[in-house]
């Protein structure tokens, strides 16, 4: 049975995995539509965390595990090579 909505317009947690190869050749790759899509992501996520009238630690929490993390993965070549000297 055909689906009134278009693929297209679906958002990905609607799409069954019969039509995700359609809906991934269907989305804009584009340098403006990646740029959009990260637009729309930090908009969201601004909006659900961030600007509430009473805000919490897990917006916060959020963005510093995000920045550790991102800093852990960016040095571990270094961090595995202090690892294996041997102090002696």
């Amino acid at each position: 049975m055909a689906s009134p909505v278009p693929v297209k317009e679906k958002k990905l947690m609607e799409v069954k995995l019969g039509e995700l190869p359609g809906w991934i050749l269907m989305q804009d790759f584009t340098p403006k539509g990646i740029a959009g899509a990260f637009q729309r992501g930090y908009y969201r996520y601004y909006n659900k965390y961030i600007n509430v009238k009473k805000g919490g630690f897990a917006g916060i929490s959020m963005v510093l595990a995000a920045y550790v993390l991102f800093n852990h993965c960016h040095s571990y070549k270094e961090l595995k090579h202090e690892r294996l000297r041997k102090y002696h």
